[in-house]
């Protein structure tokens, strides 16, 4: 705020809300300056507040904006920031009306609002103890729920029915949610680095992309396994062992200090050594936290430096159109000499 040159910055977005303050209703607004903390909600989530955010000031708010008013005449503030990512345009056209309407009042004011983007989102980019511990625990709850459904998988069962398997099993280990729509892929579906689970059906001898994750202590998980019904063919194996070398080369040479780009560049170019280059399209991974997609970013362009206590997956893949596909991801921590892999579901012995 103060590089910025803020009096003040009103947090919006539900994932920054609750890192700051603890408060996991659906409705709210924080308002920060350098001497106040203040949580505005509306009825429903007022006690809720008190009890979450005791360092918070709680306001009770509503859909109208005289609480903008209000806070610019109890605070002073004049440059204001908001999340310009998480504000709608219709919001923005509403705070700036209430705006315009104070800056009539008094020559004085000059009240104004200030576009701001990843502020709080870099700060959450470094996990501390805490956080730390629960990405492990809702690893494991994934770890299990996988290890214990694969027995389950048969030829003949649906793509559905199995992402209903694997969702019950997270479930009945503590998962408050998914953290995305399960993805399935069986076969030439496999292809489809984000296939949604339908009504195919599982065959013998297919290659099935399983990526799958929860929420526990609202923080996320994500992992991708693939994984073979009965013997796959020789050129899966391959497949396999490439993204297999791939992945392991990232864990075990990836650095604090290093950008993202550097990272993926360390799975990215065994890929394409083995020829399988333009069948790699996507990034090597993402940050993971609070959201199943945050910073930092390990893709090929990305100038993110990566550092102690950040957390991220490591997922390369190779998709051959009309063929199917093979996709391996963990989450890792950087620490001070390397990562430490949180993932432990086993992966196929090829």
């Amino acid at each position: 705020m103060v590089a910025g040159k803020l009096d003040a910055i009103i947090v919006s977005s539900f994932e920054n809300r609750l890192y700051l303050s603890g408060f996991t209703g659906s409705s709210g607004l924080l308002f920060i300056t350098n001497s106040q903390l203040i949580l505005g909600t509306d009825s429903r989530y007022v006690e809720q507040a008190s009890n979450q955010s005791p360092n918070f000031n709680i306001k009770r708010i509503s859909a109208k904006l005289e609480w903008l008013s209000d806070f610019v005449k109890s605070t002073g503030a004049r440059q204001i920031g908001f999340e310009a990512n998480d504000v709608s345009v219709n919001m923005h056209q509403s705070f700036l009306s209430e705006i315009d309407k104070l800056n009539s009042f008094s020559n004085d004011l000059d009240v104004t609002l200030v576009p701001t983007s990843n502020v709080v989102e870099e700060i959450r980019q470094i996990k501390d103890q805490d956080e730390i511990i629960i990405l492990e625990e809702v690893s494991n709850i994934t770890d299990q729920a996988l290890e214990t459904t694969i027995s389950s998988i048969t030829p003949g069962m649906t793509e559905t029915e199995l992402a209903w398997l694997l969702e019950q099993a997270m479930r009945n280990l503590g998962a408050e949610k998914m953290s995305f729509d399960l993805i399935v892929g069986a076969g030439p579906n496999g292809a489809l680095p984000h296939h949604r689970a339908d009504s195919s059906v599982i065959k013998s001898h297919d290659a099935i992309v399983i990526d799958m994750g929860c929420v526990y202590k609202n923080y996320c998980s994500d992992l991708t396994r693939t994984i073979f019904v009965d013997d796959p063919d020789e050129r899966f194996k391959n497949i396999y062992k490439v993204v297999l070398e791939a992945q392991i080369a990232a864990e075990n040479n990836a650095r604090a200090g290093m950008s993202g780009a550097e990272i993926d560049a360390l799975a990215r170019s065994i890929i394409v050594s083995a020829g399988f280059g333009e069948y790699f399209g996507h990034s090597l991974g993402h940050g993971i936290g609070l959201q199943v997609h945050e910073q930092p970013w390990i893709a090929p362009t990305s100038t993110n430096i990566v550092e102690t206590g950040m957390v991220f997956t490591i997922e390369p893949g190779i998709y051959i159109p009309g063929v199917g596909g093979v996709r391996i991801e963990d989450v890792v921590v950087m620490e001070e000499y390397g990562v430490k892999v949180l993932s432990k579901a086993t992966k196929m012995k090829i």
